[in-house]
């Protein structure tokens, strides 16, 4: 039986963010990082773009043993860990890395539910995280932006059918991509084990 697969992504540069920190923070994560855990990671980079996420995400997500989604990616004024508990169907004004919006400024369809909720408990995550790491903090969020996190986040929500998480990282001057790493890999294996009682409910 082939191993459970979790879909962990970072993003891409954009604007001033030549370097995107959700993207150091994870494309270094290895599969033996969660070896006792018997799954695979599919590591990718996603581009800044509503098109490429609305064109390339949902066919990824129709893998058969996909177990989670694990995204990540940067906050401007974050200075934690985030794990965001929601995303919004509307209001994606802002233009992408090609100067676009997505169509009717919503993801997906514009009279889909306002907004979806991941099945994880967040919490559960964070209280057990925060107990043994050594060097920052992770904190609950309700609010990724209206921007290509919230945008890729609801997108999830709406087409996966396994749990689903976005977590907010803040830039590299105050969490160094080590940090952060180390942070996700202690974050990670309460998500599986999460996911997986779902799965089995």
């Amino acid at each position: 039986m082939a191993n459970d697969l979790i879909l962990v992504t970072g993003f891409g540069p954009f604007a001033h963010f030549h370097t995107n920190a959700s993207w150091e923070a994870v494309k270094n994560l290895a599969h033996d990082d969660f070896q006792n855990k018997q799954v695979e990671l599919d590591v990718r980079q996603l581009s800044v773009d509503y098109n490429f996420i609305s064109e390339t995400l949902p066919g990824i997500l129709q893998s058969e043993n996909l177990l989670l989604c694990v995204y990540v990616g940067v906050h401007g004024t974050a200075e934690t860990i985030l794990l965001e508990s929601r995303a919004f169907c509307n209001n994606y004004v802002l233009p992408d890395v090609s100067g676009r919006c997505p169509a009717d400024n919503c993801c997906i369809d514009k009279d889909g539910p306002a907004e979806l909720n991941t099945s994880l408990n967040l919490k559960a995550v964070a209280d057990e995280v925060n107990k043994s790491l050594t060097d920052g903090k992770v904190e609950l969020s309700d609010d990724p932006g209206r921007y290509l996190c919230g945008f890729t986040y609801y997108t999830s929500l709406k087409v996966a059918k396994c749990p689903s998480i976005f977590i907010h990282v803040p830039v590299t001057e105050i969490y160094d991509s080590n940090t952060t790493a180390a942070a996700i890999k202690l974050i990670m294996p309460h998500l599986i084990d999460q996911a997986r009682k779902l799965k089995n409910i």
